[in-house]
């Protein structure tokens, strides 16, 4: 059903073959017991239906970059903290970049309720046309969200695990009980997007640092803070009015 994504990688040698059959087997079975909570109670639909929302499972997080904004009591800590903040907001994109790339560039994998012969359940009023013709792997939702909570925990332990849980509990899983992802897919992201937070942050807060951004802006407030407000907004949006604006210059 979804060889062909990783078809690449068996080559006709059966251990490999053996492997990933069992694997797809282990994604169905996590899948279908995911989705089977789908439709069955009127709550648990609401909280769904409310948990793709961008005030739910987005705002939050740039709620929680403002908050950690202004928590340092010394300057030192103040820039400090503001540069490792920066610096997430500027890896956002290639997050996002990446996990579009690998998702358009890769063998298209088609979304569980988009499968043929995958009975789907879906709860009373749900689009089955939603994302049509979008590729399944990897997920944007857990690349972004996994990446932002594992800066924040970098940077301030406690906000951290309370974002980490976020980014699994509301921003992700949602998508698989939905039927708008493959577990692997969500694996994936959240590889993807905590491998990059884990690999660059230091560096980029770092360079922000040495660039003396923050204190730039910090003496020019009536840039900085709108520029700053117009970022953690796109991220907050997951980049949807950068995404129309690229589709409207180069359609």
């Amino acid at each position: 059903m979804r060889l062909s994504w990783i078809g690449c990688r068996v080559k006709g040698e059966r251990y490999h073959l053996a492997i990933v059959v069992k694997s797809l087997a282990l994604d169905l079975e996590l899948f279908n017991w995911f989705n089977s909570w789908n439709g069955q109670f009127k709550s648990l639909d609401f909280l769904l239906s409310v948990a793709t929302t961008n005030m739910v499972k987005a705002v939050p997080f740039m709620m929680g970059l403002w908050g950690l904004w202004f928590w340092p009591e010394t300057r030192e800590d103040r820039i400090r903290m503001r540069s490792a903040l920066t610096a997430t907001l500027l890896l956002a994109v290639p997050i996002v970049a990446l996990t579009r790339a690998v998702a358009n560039f890769a063998p298209y994998t088609p979304r569980p309720i988009h499968t043929p012969g995958l009975q789907v359940q879906l709860f009373d009023g749900q689009r089955s046309d939603v994302l049509d013709r979008w590729s399944s792997m990897p997920s944007d939702h857990a690349s972004l969200f996994m990446g932002l909570a594992v800066a924040f925990f970098m940077v301030h332990r406690k906000a951290g695990v309370f974002f980490v849980f976020w980014a699994i509990v509301v921003s992700s899983l949602p998508r698989i009980v939905l039927g708008l992802h493959w577990p692997s897919d969500v694996l994936v992201g959240w590889g993807l997007g905590a491998g990059i937070m884990l690999l660059l942050l230091r560096p980029t807060a770092r360079l922000v640092e040495r660039a003396k951004i923050v204190p730039f802006f910090e003496r020019r407030e009536a840039i900085g803070y709108p520029l700053l407000f117009l970022a953690t907004f796109e991220v907050a949006r997951m980049f949807q009015s950068t995404r129309g604006l690229i589709d409207l210059l180069f359609s």
